[in-house]
C-alpha cells in the first residue's frame, strides 16, 4: 500500500511542478498619481497647440481662423485650402 501512496505523491508533485507559475497580482499604488500627472501634461500641451475654427459673417461667408498661442498671432483665411497652406508653410517648412 505504501508503494501506491508514494506513486500518488509523485504524480501529485509532477502535476504541481508542471503548472505554470502565476504572477502575483499587485495594485500599482502610483496609478492615481500617474493619471493626475498625465492630465497636467495634457493641459499644459493643449495651451500651446494651434487652434483652428470656422466662423461666418453676416453675409453667410465662411472664414477659417487660426490662433497660435506660442507667437500670439491670429490669421483669417477664405477657405480650408488656404488655411492648410498657411499651416504647412508656417509649421512644416
Amino acid at each position: 500500500m505504501k508503494n501506491s501512496t508514494s506513486a500518488f505523491e509523485r504524480e501529485k508533485l509532477e502535476f504541481l511542478y508542471h503548472q505554470p507559475i502565476k504572477k502575483a497580482k499587485y495594485t500599482n499604488v502610483f496609478a492615481p498619481l500617474k493619471s493626475i500627472w498625465q492630465q497636467v501634461i495634457n493641459y499644459l500641451n493643449a495651451k500651446h497647440e494651434l487652434q483652428v475654427w470656422q466662423s461666418s459673417d453676416r453675409d453667410g461667408h465662411t472664414w477659417w481662423n487660426a490662433y497660435d498661442p506660442i507667437t500670439g498671432r491670429t490669421t483669417k483665411r477664405n477657405s480650408e485650402t488656404e488655411m492648410r497652406a498657411w499651416i504647412e508653410e508656417r509649421y512644416y517648412y
